[in-house]
């Protein structure tokens, strides 16, 4: 099978890593060049990456998200942040009015570049022979983020991402079926539910230790609520969705 294939398809999410394990200055560099190779919009890069190699800092961000314990543990951990401010700089260069940033667009440009080079990052550390966890939760603490890591305005922490040697070893996750996910031509929605249900079977048999809950129940307990409840009021005072509050 080709290699790019192989690596993806073997893809596992990883949270117990080695201790100690320095990864050579050239792999870094080869992380964090292809992250900047992925495809943005308009080439404008709308994101930046922070290397957190501040073990004191990890730790304050390991305190405000104690689920994620292997922040402080694993060799390398960047943060994925969402970035407008260097479009800012090329406005103010060009006496732009940058009345575009306060769209919920922008927000969606901003996030699907970011994540195309977190994607490319995580596929070569793992063509590597490294392990990686995408860290999500990290914007139930953006607002703490933004003032830990000194954010300019037009800029927002998406998540993070470890990466390192793991001492355990993960089995692959099951996905769901490729024709609950793949629709030729239309959205297709008539056998969605039984496809859920069938594939909620097949999470409890796989009988992974961190699922508590089967698969339907997990959604629908984490969809009653907002776990972010203050991100709306940040992403504002960062100078986003300005001209959606006023409409």
């Amino acid at each position: 099978m080709n290699a790019v294939i192989d690596t993806i398809l073997n893809h596992r999410t990883y949270r117990d890593f080695e201790p100690n394990v320095v990864i050579p200055n050239n792999e870094l560099d080869a992380i964090l060049a292809c992250a900047q190779q992925a495809p943005s919009w308009m080439n404008g890069q709308h994101y930046s990456i922070i290397h957190i190699d501040d073990v004191q800092l990890r730790e304050k961000i390991v305190t405000l998200q104690p689920r994620n314990p292997q922040i402080g543990t694993c060799s390398v951990f960047l943060v994925f942040v969402a970035d407008l401010y260097r479009a800012k700089l090329a406005s103010e260069a060009c006496d732009g009015s940058f009345a575009a940033v306060g769209t919920p667009d922008t927000v969606l440009t901003m996030t699907v570049d970011a994540s195309l080079a977190a994607q490319n990052a995580l596929t070569v550390a793992e063509s590597l022979g490294y392990g990686v966890c995408p860290v999500g939760g990290l914007r139930l603490i953006a607002p703490e983020l933004v003032d830990l890591l000194d954010l300019p305005p037009y800029t927002f922490p998406l998540f993070g991402l470890c990466i390192g040697k793991p001492n355990v070893d993960m089995r692959v996750k099951p996905r769901l079926p490729k024709s609950a996910i793949v629709h030729k031509n239309r959205y297709q929605t008539q056998t969605l539910a039984q496809q859920l249900a069938q594939y909620e079977q097949t999470m409890l048999d796989f009988n992974e230790p961190r699922e508590k809950l089967p698969f339907r129940q997990k959604i629908s307990n984490y969809y009653q609520q907002s776990f972010a409840p203050k991100n709306t009021a940040l992403l504002r005072r960062q100078g986003f969705l300005t001209t959606f509050e006023d409409e």
